[in-house]
Order: structure tokens, then C-alpha cells, then sequence
């Protein structure tokens, strides 16, 4: 009897559907599939997603001189690569990693030669120093930004630009007929240069700033956009100014400035974070009035700072956010963070998901309230405590990211379970932190984890998922 053997369906796929899987995956991942067989040995180097990342070849613990060998072998992987690339081929994405370009100018304005022949859609240069090559190669102030060439400018089908450490004319940017998204990095941007920026791509939907400096007082008009990324800029003036009615999503990282925002009816999610704040202030009047701003949002992510401050308004207890469906706190959960919570959970009478996200934060001994911890809801052993309308009536679904079982963390924990009567699931992810002296701590905290298992429930459907 003939031995039956399973079927390769990948087998019955034509070069050109196997290419169209291929260029879903990130290019490390596409560069494996070439051991398969035969046929896929060189199919690969036809994927429409090509990512030249020196972290590929560079390892960290590496001395000067095996980097300098290192770097080397990958700017040659990276010339060899493109000589066997079909030269009739549209690439959709380009990525080229590499610190001081300088080093190697013809060799990087090759590459970016490449993508724009390509008539690539996206093309993402990232010049910046990763921390680990920081002391090896000497001050990138000095060298000075790579500039990025002028025949990137002639390319008018750009659809998305991503420059970090990279200089750019601004002036040429209406060249991108095309261009929808910009996100920028390690670059001086200026009030002037970014009102110009906007200005010269009118079908702009996204835009993203990292780590930029002297950017001042930032004014934001557009009609297009529709995303936008503030994170950590430097020299920002104590105002951001934006008037963006189709704005849908709104991320900022950074000091605590005011905030000038027009009617935004578009905004669905906004993640707000304060944690660079190194003193207290009694600035919940501030943080309240944010959060009137955008209170017509679904998804909401506030740090610790918020919570810590926002006790400190004038309008606390409560501020309708009606429409937020889910809800993400980054906190220590300690106690001096629980009348924020309580804040947002009496705030948001809709919500469906919690998500709390355990992480390092600066917890300030200076509350700005009155408000008494030991009668807080947590906390409290009456009988009649606070329940909030969205923990009885509408939350399915709670998520707790670096979980290690620590009192406060069990304490809310307890509440929600305790009242949470349409909760169908509680997801549990434990934290990766090590013990003292780099000990692995998994066991200990997933027993932690599993003592939830017996506590008191309001829900008979909820179900208990620890990861």
C-alpha cells in the first residue's frame, strides 16, 4: 500500500502569489524562506518590502574594530542585494538603518538611488545613532545630519517619508504630489518650518515628530490631516495650537504645556503622557480642561502623572467622557494614583475594555488634594462602597500588563471582580521583570496570578487568562 504523504499547497501556487506572501512579511522573516527549497531559494529577493537595518549584521557586544568588520559585511549584503534585484519591479517599501552615513555617502545615496528608481511608495531613512554605537564613531553634532539627496525630491509618487537624523529642504516638499505621511526624527524643526511643512504637502494625513528640537510654539491648521504624533520635541514653548477638524487620532509625549485645541467631533483616539514631568504642580484645572477638549474621543491612554494630578481640579469627581469604549492607564497602581483612576472610571460610564499597563512612573509625595486614601473605594472595608455605572453595567473585558501580585495591583484587581458584573474576561500578562541579582521571577509571579482564580466573582461567565 502507498504511503500517503500531506500535501504542499504552497506547491500549487504560481512564483507571483508566493511573491505577494512573501512581500507581507518583514524582510528578516522574508530572507528565511529562501532555505525552503530550491524554488523559494530566490524568490525573496523579488519582496515589495526591503528593509536594509545594520542591526541585522552589527551585534551590540561587538568591539570597535569587529564593528567597523561588521558594518562592512552589511553594506556589501546591501550592494549585492540590489545588483540581483529585478530591475522592471515596483518596491511599495524601503528602509535603510545605518548610523553615520557619512562614512559611506556614496554607498548610502546608492541605496536611496535604488528605492527611488524602484518608484517605491514609502521610503523610511533612519541615520540616527543606536545607543550601543553612540561612543564608537564619534559626534554626530560634529559631522553634522546627512542631507537628503535632490533626486529624492524629483520622486512623485512618494506616498509616505520617514527621516530621522536626516536633513530636508522643506521649500521642495511640494514636489511630493503624492505625499500623505511625514514623520520626522532628530531634526531641528522650527514654528516657521513646520507651518511651511504643512503648508507645501496639501494632501497630508499624517505627521509624526520624534525627538525633534527648537520647534518653539507649535500651531497646527489643516484640513487633511488626520494623525498626529508629538514625542518628546525639545525647546517646545509652553503652547500647542491645533485647529484640525478631521484629526482622528492624536498621540503626545512629553512636558506639560496648554493646549489650544479646536472642536474635534473626528477624534476616536488620543494617548496623553506627561511622564517626563519631573515636579507636581497643581495643574488639574490644565489637565481637565485637555480632556474637555477631546472628550468626544473612544480610545483613551492617560499615564501616571494624570492620575496623580488630575485629582487636583476644581471639577473633580467627574468629567463625561461618554464615549470612550476603552481605556488604558500606564501606572504603578500605587495608592496616590487611585483617585485618578477613580476619576476615569466614574468618567467613562460606556466603557467596554480596561487596559492597565504596570510600568515605572515618578510617583510625587505631594498629592495636591485632600482627599482622604483610606476611605478610597480600594480600600475601604465598608460595606457601602462606590460602584461606578460602567463597572456594573458595561466592562467585558480587563487586561493587566506586568502583573506581579503585588498588594495594590491585587487590591484593584479585587474591585473590579467584585463588581464587575458583565466581565467576561480577565487577562493577566505577567511582567518580565527579574529579582534581585537578576533573578527569573515568572513562577513566582504566576502564582500570584493563579490565587486569582479563587477569588469572590460578580460574573458566573468571567474567564481568567494568565500569560
Amino acid at each position: 500500500m502507498a504511503k500517503k504523504t500531506e500535501v504542499d499547497r504552497f506547491s500549487y501556487l504560481t512564483d507571483s502569489l508566493i511573491l505577494i506572501v512573501i512581500s507581507f512579511l518583514p524582510f528578516e522573516e522574508a530572507a528565511k524562506t529562501s532555505v525552503l527549497s530550491k524554488r523559494w531559494r530566490h524568490l525573496w529577493h523579488e519582496t515589495k518590502k526591503i528593509e536594509f537595518d545594520q542591526s541585522f549584521f552589527i551585534k551590540q557586544q561587538s568591539g570597535e574594530e569587529s564593528n567597523k568588520i561588521q558594518r562592512r559585511a552589511f553594506i556589501d549584503f546591501c550592494k549585492h542585494w540590489i545588483q540581483t534585484y529585478n530591475p522592471g519591479l515596483t518596491a511599495n517599501e524601503f528602509r535603510l538603518a545605518l548610523s553615520n552615513p557619512q562614512e559611506n555617502d556614496t554607498d548610502t545615496q546608492l541605496f536611496i538611488r535604488f528605492a527611488v528608481d524602484h518608484r517605491v511608495k514609502a521610503l523610511d531613512l533612519d541615520f540616527s545613532r543606536p545607543k550601543w554605537d553612540e561612543n564608537s564613531l564619534g559626534d554626530e553634532n560634529q559631522v553634522g545630519l546627512f542631507e537628503l539627496p535632490p533626486f529624492v525630491y524629483e520622486h512623485k509618487g512618494l506616498e509616505s517619508l520617514t527621516l530621522f537624523s536626516c536633513n530636508f529642504r522643506v521649500s521642495l516638499l511640494n514636489k511630493f504630489l503624492a505625499l500623505k505621511s511625514i514623520s520626522l526624527g532628530g531634526v531641528k524643526l522650527t514654528s516657521s518650518c513646520l507651518k511651511e511643512l504643512i503648508s507645501n504637502c496639501p494632501l497630508l494625513e499624517s505627521l509624526s515628530m520624534k525627538n525633534c528640537s527648537d520647534v518653539g510654539c507649535i500651531n497646527i491648521s489643516s484640513t487633511t490631516l488626520t494623525s498626529l504624533v508629538i514625542d518628546k520635541c525639545s525647546d517646545l514653548q509652553n503652547w500647542i495650537a491645533i485647529d484640525v477638524p478631521k484629526l482622528r487620532i492624536f498621540k503626545y509625549s512629553g512636558q506639560l504645556v496648554h493646549f489650544a485645541i479646536e472642536y474635534l467631533d473626528a477624534m476616536d483616539e488620543a494617548d496623553i503622557d506627561f511622564g517626563s514631568e519631573t515636579e507636581f504642580g497643581e495643574y488639574g484645572d490644565l489637565l481637565y480642561q485637555l480632556l474637555s477638549d477631546i472628550y468626544g474621543i473612544r480610545v483613551l491612554t492617560v499615564c501616571s502623572y494624570m492620575l496623580q494630578v488630575i485629582p487636583s481640579a476644581e471639577e473633580y469627581p467627574c468629567l463625561p467622557l461618554d464615549r470612550v469604549q476603552h481605556l488604558t492607564l500606564r501606572t504603578v497602581l500605587h495608592v496616590h494614583e487611585f483617585h485618578g483612576i477613580s476619576f476615569f472610571l466614574n468618567s467613562c460610564p460606556h466603557l467596554e475594555i480596561l487596559t492597565i499597563d504596570i510600568a515605572p512612573a515618578r510617583i510625587f509625595p505631594e498629592r495636591g488634594t485632600d482627599l482622604a486614601l483610606k476611605d478610597h473605594e480600594f480600600l475601604s472595608s465598608y460595606r457601602l462602597r462606590i460602584v461606578y455605572e460602567c463597572v456594573s453595567k458595561s466592562l467585558k473585558k480587563v487586561e493587566i500588563k506586568g502583573f506581579k501580585g503585588e498588594m495594590n495591583e491585587i487590591v484593584m484587581i479585587n474591585y473590579l471582580l467584585c463588581y464587575g458584573l458583565v466581565l467576561d474576561t480577565l487577562s493577566i500578562v505577567l511582567s518580565k521583570e527579574k529579582g534581585p541579582n537578576g533573578v527569573d521571577m515568572e513562577e513566582w509571579y504566576r502564582k500570584n496570578a493563579q490565587k486569582l482564580l479563587k477569588f469572590k466573582r460578580a460574573s458566573k461567565s468571567l474567564r481568567i487568562l494568565i500569560n
